[in-house]
């Protein structure tokens, strides 16, 4: 079982032909309210690739918050774990252009509200959480959790990097990772992480894939090339197949492959949420070459 720790959001959605300037006003092409948050998104990822998993976050007592509810429900999510918060239901404002990459701007709401007593205690083999939540509950989660933890540090707001000692996988993005290592190399900002955490830091690169650094591994591992269409949620649905592959008892490795492959077929389409496990055995089965020789799917 996979337990998220983490966000819900109503995402607005907004289509531009390029993002803004500061001070720019740009016309939208079409607007879209879709069901995202960090948390959610992981969680919901990775139920249609197949995990059981438990989402423990929270919602306001609105509307919104009844939707979003039903909506994990929906996903084959378990949300006995879903606080319900007198506050909105959080919010994120996303513009994105024609080349799929995109802008967020999130009002929290009742994920703001979410403390280190509402975790109960949490069990599985895999957690997966982030900074969309107070940074007080992630840090009472990852030392709570008995399996594998995975911290995607986004956004990145980390007051105590002690936190890091109790996350297994560290897995930010490039930008994340530059505001962690204060704008080191890559080579040198991975061998200090390491130092903090226990097992593996996995950096995401985008359309490059990630760069992979644990025991004596360093290596970049490509990404299938794709057009992409809406670059928003990536990270969370590479969080998520990574997380899906190592419950498993992948290797990291092989999960970082799958994972890369899941985020590509992610950003083929409008959204914050992966695809099911039919959907990118469909994707899976028009790649060509090296591309489709590293998405091998997880054995069940």
């Amino acid at each position: 079982m996979i337990t998220v720790v983490g966000s819900y959001n109503v995402d607005l959605l907004i289509s531009v032909e390029r993002l803004p300037k500061e001070g720019e006003t740009v016309l939208a092409s079409s607007a879209t309210r879709a069901h995202g948050g960090k948390g959610s998104n992981q969680a919901v990822s990775a139920a249609r690739l197949g995990s059981r998993v438990t989402f423990v976050g929270a919602v306001g007592e609105d509307e919104e918050g009844r939707q979003a509810i039903s909506f994990l429900e929906g996903e084959g999510v378990d949300t006995s774990r879903v606080k319900l918060k007198h506050a909105p239901t959080g919010r994120a404002y996303i513009p994105f252009d024609k080349h799929g990459r995109s802008t967020i701007i999130v009002y929290p709401g009742a994920n703001r509200l979410l403390t280190p007593e509402d975790l109960g205690t949490l069990g599985g083999e895999v957690m997966i959480t982030q900074l969309e939540i107070p940074e007080a509950v992630v840090r009472e989660a990852l030392a709570q959790f008995g399996g594998t933890t995975i911290l995607n540090p986004a956004p990145m707001v980390l007051s105590d990097t002690r936190i890091l000692a109790d996350t297994d996988i560290l897995v930010p993005d490039a930008e994340e990772f530059a505001q962690l290592t204060a704008g080191s190399t890559l080579e040198r900002g991975v061998e200090s992480l390491l130092r903090k955490v226990r097992r593996a830091v996995v950096v995401t690169l985008g359309e490059r894939g990630a760069y992979l650094a644990h025991s004596n591994v360093r290596r970049l591992l490509p990404a299938p090339k794709v057009d992409a269409v809406d670059e928003t949620g990536a990270g969370d649905v590479f969080s998520a197949a990574l997380g899906h592959y190592l419950e498993k008892g992948e290797s990291l490795e092989d999960a970082v492959e799958f994972a890369n492959s899941v985020a590509a077929c992610s950003v083929t389409k409008v959204g914050g949420v992966g695809p099911t496990l039919a959907e990118f055995e469909e994707f899976r089965s028009k790649l060509t070459g090296r591309d489709k020789c590293h998405t091998r799917t997880p054995r069940k």
